[in-house]
């Protein structure tokens, strides 16, 4: 008691002496949820930011047993100590830093798919208004999932990494352009558990990257090199006329050469991308559920692609957008006589991705409209999506009297929708609905004997139909409610036979159809103040493939229980 009572006092003196000086604000954030198949949550985070005079603090701490993703945590999990002083700024801690276009250094901390890139280290920055000098140094520890390594868990990372990281970079503005050269080298301790070895692996990074921001036209850049051999490129070009706006953008990343069965095996290869270099994926970054299950997971190793995009006023109050993303491996891989795969050569370097199956090829199309009608209250947003995404190849083999392949691939046509309408200057009514067509499954190619395809669907059916409908009624700036159904017609074959926990919002459901595969929720947000919102959800969620930057992780679902959430700013 007397150690309390001590120790309050003294906090009350400091900040009587410093209020004048010291600034402090803060956040907590707060997820609870228990369901009947153990999808069992509770997470807690607290960030504190201070300021005082030239410094700036910050400290999260986390409780975590278990998170919704990740590794359990009870105590500090980031902090960061940052002082300024005319040109020169000094930053101690847990650190993101953004180079260029991230070719070669974007750390994030992404807990959504629970991909913490960030470093522990120092960084020193030197500036003014021509010039930028940084020098970096620290060490990063990576958790990721893998099947190749004993305990595997779709929630809880189960394979380790520790990096040891020192750079810098040179950076110049001049009017509209801008420009900067980097450096990096990444000591790696990767750890094979199958020989329980750690081997100690360098790798040395070089970039630069140049831009410049026009009235009419922007363009750029980038350009890392890798080691001996890996480079990584990235291009892009706006054009603006009047209010309308036309791009394209080109990458073209080749760090490592690896075969089908090795393509996602980042614990018994070495080398290729680093989790440091999240690049830019070119393809559209989907809000809407339906799409972003489908998101090509991006191979930084080896993808070459290009993107177009359009933008601009249809007419009155509405704006129509519209892009298109193509994309594939450099080369050909092909099974040899004695069933090793075989990289195919070629006489000139693709620039170009390959429509062929053979090359994983990827495509897709997204065209929307949104706009404002009855006056502005009623507001839309209508697109539809094609894609086309080989995302395995199992078999490429070439005969004397033959030719055959076998790939996994889906297509999908998807029509996502979203309708606000404002009844007053308090209520408003919001409907979202998505509808999905999604065939996935194994081609097989042979030329003998009938020179047919043939395509085995990976679902009971041919094709599965999803279907979202969300329903929401709000009271600015109190209250909302909505209700989400997700339905889908068939499941895969390899988890068809799961056990559901139904709610009683499906069995209510139940008398109107069969929702054997209907998820559905229902979710209240109260907003207690201007600085505090509570959530509060009761049903379930659809599991699935959720994905970000072109990274994907799978989500167990949550079935047949609720969750609660507090979200308070100091």
């Amino acid at each position: 008691m007397k150690f309390s009572r001590y120790f309050f006092s003294f906090i009350i003196s400091f900040w009587s002496i410093g209020y004048c000086q010291f600034s402090f604000s803060g956040a907590l954030t707060t997820n609870y949820g228990q369901s009947k198949n153990d999808f069992n949550i509770q997470e807690t985070l607290i960030d504190i930011n201070g300021n005082w005079n030239n410094w700036v603090g910050w400290i999260q701490l986390e409780h975590s047993d278990p998170p919704e993703l990740g590794r359990s945590l009870k105590g500090i999990r980031k902090f960061r100590l940052d002082y300024s002083s005319g040109d020169f700024t000094i930053k101690l801690g847990d650190m993101y830093e953004f180079w260029g276009r991230g070719l070669m250094v974007n750390m994030v901390d992404d807990q959504a798919i629970d991909l913490d890139t960030g470093v522990r280290g120092g960084l020193l920055n030197w500036t003014n208004d021509l010039v930028q000098i940084d020098l970096f140094g620290g060490k990063q520890n990576i958790w990721r999932s893998s099947n190749e390594v004993f305990g595997f868990n779709d929630r809880v990372p189960n394979y380790e990494v520790d990096h040891t990281l020192y750079g810098g970079r040179i950076a110049a503005n001049y009017h509209q352009w801008h420009g900067a050269v980097q450096y990096m080298q990444v000591n790696e301790d990767h750890l094979f558990p199958r020989m329980d070895t750690i081997e100690k692996v360098g790798h040395e990074l070089i970039g630069v990257n140049v831009e410049y921001y026009g009235p009419t036209t922007d363009f750029g850049f980038e350009y890392v090199k890798k080691d001996t051999k890996g480079f990584g490129f990235y291009g892009l070009i706006n054009i603006y006329i009047g209010d309308w706006s036309i791009g394209t953008s080109y990458k073209n990343y080749h760090f490592a050469d690896l075969s089908p069965d090795d393509r996602w095996d980042f614990v018994n290869i070495i080398g290729g991308a680093l989790t440091i270099q999240q690049m830019p994926t070119l393809f559209e970054q989907h809000a809407t559920r339906l799409l972003g299950r489908i998101t090509h997971q991006i191979d930084y190793n080896d993808e070459l692609g290009f993107d177009l995009r359009l933008k601009g006023p249809l007419f009155h109050n509405t704006i129509f957008s519209f892009s298109y993303a193509s994309s594939s491996r450099h080369k050909e891989w092909y099974l040899d006589n004695n069933w090793n795969w075989i990289m195919g050569s070629l006489t000139l370097p693709r620039l170009l991705p390959s429509s062929k199956p053979v090359f994983n090829a990827f495509r897709e199309m997204y065209a929307e409209l949104e706009g404002y009608l009855l006056n502005g209250n009623l507001h839309y947003n209508i697109g539809t999506g094609l894609t086309n995404d080989v995302t395995d190849l199992y078999l490429n083999r070439y005969t004397v009297s033959n030719r055959s392949y076998s790939y996994e691939s889906l297509s999908a046509t998807t029509l996502p929708a979203l309708f606000t309408y404002t009844i007053n200057q308090r209520f408003s009514l919001e409907l979202k609905y998505e509808y999905q067509e999604l065939k996935k499954g194994i081609n097989t190619y042979s030329e003998l004997p009938t020179n047919m395809p043939s395509f085995t669907s990976n679902f009971l059916k041919d094709k599965q139909i999803n279907r979202i409908i969300s329903v929401g009624l709000g009271r600015s700036p109190l209250w909302s409610i909505s209700l989400m159904m997700d339905y889908a017609n068939t499941e895969e074959r390899i988890i068809v036979d799961e056990v559901r926990n139904k709610n009683a919002i499906e069995d209510i459901l139940g008398n109107i159809w069969d929702t054997s595969l209907t998820w559905a929720n229902i979710e209240l947000s109260y907003n207690i103040s201007s600085n505090h919102r509570l959530t509060v959800m009761y049903g379930s969620q659809r599991g699935g493939v959720l994905c970000s930057n072109g990274v994907c992780r799978y989500v167990q679902p949550f079935e047949n229980g609720f969750k609660i959430g507090l979200i308070a700013v100091l």
